[in-house]
């Protein structure tokens, strides 16, 4: 039996919507941020803790399946004002935050 390998292995978004869940329950740790999205959050006047509050959000929805990119799938998470693409580390027990912008203010 094979182990599925979350960055190189499309989900669908109801899916990746439900792992997100799953790594948010079971995990102590929180989300890692790559240095890219810690940028932007600031540029926008986010912290990650609002990053946290998107992933735990029942009102955040993942609008359509993963894209490839940069050597893993990547899904955008959205709530009304802010938006994180997000991935997951090979074991699918990680997850990673890319990027994130506030959508009032770039749309």
């Amino acid at each position: 039996m094979s182990i599925k390998n979350y960055k190189l292995n499309q989900i669908d978004k109801t899916q990746a919507r439900k792992k997100i869940g799953e790594i948010l329950r079971l995990s102590k740790e929180g989300p890692i941020f790559s240095k890219h999205a810690l940028s932007e959050l600031a540029n926008d006047g986010l912290t990650t803790t609002d990053a946290v509050n998107v992933l735990k959000s029942c009102n955040a929805r993942i609008l359509r399946d993963g894209e490839f990119e940069n050597g893993s799938f990547r899904y955008r998470l959205e709530t009304a004002y802010i938006l994180l693409v997000i991935s997951f580390n090979q074991a699918g027990t990680k997850i990673i935050v890319i990027t994130a912008w506030d959508k009032r203010t770039r749309g």
